[in-house]
C-alpha cells in the first residue's frame, strides 16, 4: 500500500468525521472517493464494523500500512476525543516518514553513482588536464 494513499485517506476521513459523518458513513464516502486498493481496504473495515467487529480489531484485517490510522482511532476512542485531529496528525507523520525515507534512498543512490561517475570522468580529466601539463613541463625541462 502506498503511504500517499493511506495519508490521503486519513486526511479525508478526518474531514468527513469533523464534518459530522459517523464512522461507517465516513469510511464509505472516503472509500468511494479514493477507490483502488485503499478504497477496498476501507470497505473491508466498514464491513467488519457493520458485522459487529470492534474498530480496533477491524483495522487488523487490512494491510499494515493502516497501522497509524488504526492507532489514531484507538487512541481517540480510549481518550474520548474526536479522531479527526489525530487522523490529520497521523497523515502528517506518515508523509514526513516517507519524505525522510526518500531522502535516505536518494543519499544511498548518490553514493552508489559517485564511483561509476568518478571512474568515467577521471580518465578524461587526466588526459585533458594533467597529461598536457606534465608534457609541457617535460618539454621545458628537456630544452
Amino acid at each position: 500500500m502506498l503511504v500517499g494513499q493511506v495519508a490521503e485517506s486519513a486526511d479525508l476521513l478526518a474531514v468527513a468525521l469533523s464534518g459530522g459523518c459517523g464512522l461507517l458513513a465516513a469510511l464509505d464516502v472516503v472509500a468511494s472517493v479514493v477507490g483502488g486498493r485503499a478504497g477496498h481496504e476501507l470497505r473491508v473495515v466498514a464491513a467488519a464494523v457493520r458485522w459487529g467487529v470492534p474498530p480496533s480489531e477491524a483495522w487488523r484485517l487490512v494491510s499494515p500500512g493502516w497501522r497509524d490510522v488504526a492507532a489514531a482511532f484507538v487512541v481517540a476512542e480510549r481518550a474520548g476525543v474526536p479522531p479527526s485531529g489525530l487522523l490529520g496528525e497521523a497523515a502528517r507523520a506518515m508523509r514526513h516518514a516517507e519524505a525522510q525515507a526518500a531522502g535516505e534512498r536518494a543519499g544511498v543512490l548518490s553514493a552508489r553513482l559517485a564511483l561509476p561517475l568518478g571512474l568515467t570522468f577521471l580518465p578524461g580529466f587526466v588526459l585533458t588536464t594533467i597529461v598536457p601539463v606534465v608534457l609541457g613541463m617535460a618539454s621545458t625541462l628537456t630544452r
